[in-house]
């Protein structure tokens, strides 16, 4: 994958994030700086699916998170981005599960699987398959 514009800042913000789980002052600090960048780059020729994508990973609200990744992945689409599309739509598909809309979280997952066919990220192909029979198995059940 290309590397973004601002990746570096990002990717501070988000161990930041990380690394202060059990500060919730320096996690809201993070989270609001992040925030920031996305809107700052927002529309203009720095704006990335990467930086939209993490910002949704540290959204604690499950519905705000959809929409926020449906931002990055309507910029990763634009942009021809596919391994930013696959990582996105599994990470709805994901959240949607969470949701227990297992028909939505099926979707996503099965549009990044289809996908996925073009790519040679091993790795994150093996990821959608996996969730793939997690929402198979939990449909038997």
């Amino acid at each position: 994958m290309e590397t973004p514009p601002f990746y570096d800042e990002v990717l501070l913000l988000a161990s930041t994030l990380v690394d202060s789980q059990d500060t919730a002052e320096q996690c809201w600090s993070a989270y609001e700086e992040l925030r920031k960048v996305c809107e700052c780059n927002s529309g203009s020729k720095n704006d990335h699916p990467f930086q939209w994508e993490t910002l949704a990973d540290f959204t604690l609200n499950n519905a705000e998170a959809l929409k926020i990744y449906t931002t990055a992945l309507q910029l990763a689409e634009a942009l021809q981005l596919t391994e930013y599309s696959l990582s996105i739509q599994l990470a709805m598909a994901e959240r949607y599960l969470q949701l227990n809309e297992q028909d939505h979280a099926f979707t996503f997952a099965d549009a990044a699987n289809e996908s996925a066919k073009n790519t040679t990220d091993l790795e994150l192909r093996k990821q959608i398959s996996e969730f793939l029979l997690k929402i198979c198995n939990k449909k038997q059940q």
